[in-house]
């Protein structure tokens, strides 16, 4: 669960004077660093140099930011949002999940990281500090992969234990000791990402398996953190109903759902460029190759009635286990959502009650 050497370390010089930078130049010697004087120099286009998605995660690019590290979820056109916030301090993850969506969504190719951190710490306390907001950090990378390096949640969790916010830090890491001994008086919730085992063999390489990640929940339970589960993205096969059957049992024989605050569900949707990286780049995994249909928002996604069918069986089984466990559907229409749970989550900002209720 390491992450990897990086090969090399590109920065700006307005980097230079910040602790950060020069802690990252200790960790990484052998790394070869390279001024630029802007970051367009690193720019390209994921579809057509397909062969730098690779390269990117080897790279580094450490630069400044002076404000807006947080932003609304942009959500989906006529798609329902949960009223989410997400962080900007670090684009990109060393890992290579197939069904990334970020492989077509990143256009530089290194990792970005935002040094100036006290400018993101104190942006971060300003807005958790305006009344109820969930806030996460694991969407434009994973929370915990490169926190060996940034050392950022134990800042964070500090923070936001003060206010009436909650932070919510997801991952498909189990590295999540460095959190556990912290004063974080519950305004804090540690998210996983769950597929079943086959396919986090298959499609999500170097990240924890289903057995750590479960063993790291019971870790941030016992140290009082209420977690949060992500079935996102639900990856329709022949056998799908018995695999996530399987992993769910798995995770509720040793994870106690009053323990669970939310659970979301989504299944794989792509914007249609996606396809072709996937192709080129895994020799098209097989569930690229499933019925899609274009929607609203420009996605491609499964014919609605799979979408719903999917959703339904899946929250069943989680009903049967507790009926109280709180779940929401992630960039679905008011439409899938009624015909899922016989009514409407009502509008977007109505979502934010769900995650509110703690």
């Amino acid at each position: 669960m390491k992450f990897s050497k990086f090969s090399k370390i590109f920065y700006t010089e307005d980097a230079l004077s910040y602790p950060l930078t020069k802690k990252i130049f200790k960790q990484f010697p052998d790394a070869k660093r390279i001024c630029i004087p802007h970051p367009s120099r690193l720019y390209f286009k994921p579809w057509k140099e397909i062969e730098k998605i690779s390269q990117s995660k080897e790279n580094l690019f450490l630069t400044t930011r002076k404000e807006n590290f947080i932003d609304k979820c942009p959500g989906s056109k006529g798609h329902l949002c949960c009223n989410y916030f997400v962080t900007k301090n670090v684009i990109g993850c060393p890992k290579d999940c197939t069904y990334c969506y970020l492989q077509a969504y990143i256009n530089i190719s290194a990792i970005t990281i935002f040094v100036n951190e006290e400018n993101f710490l104190k942006e971060f306390e300003e807005f958790a500090k305006t009344g109820l907001k969930r806030i996460g950090t694991g969407e434009f990378s994973d929370s915990f992969f490169l926190d060996e390096i940034l050392d950022i949640n134990t800042s964070l969790i500090e923070i936001v234990s003060k206010t009436n916010s909650i932070l919510e830090l997801k991952t498909k890491s189990s590295c999540i000791d460095k959190i556990l001994n912290l004063k974080h008086r519950g305004k804090t919730v540690v998210a996983w990402s769950i597929n079943p085992e086959e396919i986090i063999l298959k499609e999500e390489p170097h990240t924890a398996s289903l057995k750590q990640r479960i063993d790291a929940m019971q870790k941030c339970i016992y140290a009082g953190y209420k977690i949060a589960l992500h079935l996102d993205p639900i990856i329709y096969s022949e056998n799908w109903r018995k695999n996530y059957e399987e992993m769910l049992m798995r995770v509720f024989e040793k994870i106690n759902p009053s323990k669970v605050e939310w659970i979301s569900l989504g299944t794989f949707r792509f914007y249609p460029v996606l396809k072709r990286i996937l192709v080129e780049r895994f020799d098209g995994p097989q569930y690229i190759f499933g019925e899609f249909i274009r929607c609203d928002d420009g996605k491609m996604r499964y014919p609605r009635f799979l979408r719903e069918e999917i959703y339904r069986h899946i929250k069943n089984l989680l009903l049967k286990i507790n009926r109280n466990l709180r779940i929401y559907l992630c960039m679905e229409s008011e439409t899938v959502w009624k015909n899922v749970f016989g009514k409407s989550p009502f509008h977007d900002n109505n979502l934010e009650i769900l995650f509110g209720k703690r």
